[in-house]
């Protein structure tokens, strides 16, 4: 994985946090990208026969990994899922942003 990709998620969790993002604690951001990285490179891997993923689909999978990772009991995650969501479309623009390596 692309060191920058890496600095630039961090540097959008920072944002999402000063933003009053609970999500995106300083203590929780390394494994937060970690996670959120890794399940987003491995989207067509774990849905093969999604031909052409929407970019709604992929956070939404990539939603639901966060959650899973981080969350002991993630069916009672309620209104933080929209959180969540923060946190998944910054790691999702990263991760296709043009100085992302192949």
């Amino acid at each position: 994985m692309a060191e920058p990709v890496r600095a630039v998620v961090l540097a959008a969790l920072a944002d999402l946090w000063d933003q009053g993002c609970p999500i995106a604690s300083p203590d929780d951001r390394e494994r937060l990208v970690d996670v959120g990285l890794r399940r987003w490179h491995s989207f067509h891997r774990r849905h093969p026969r999604m031909r052409q993923p929407s970019q709604d689909a992929r956070i939404r999978d990539l939603v639901r990994g966060l959650v899973e990772a981080v969350e002991a009991e993630p069916r009672l995650v309620g209104p933080l899922l929209k959180d969540y969501e923060c946190v998944a479309e910054a790691i999702a623009a990263a991760a296709v942003s043009p100085m992302r390596e192949p």
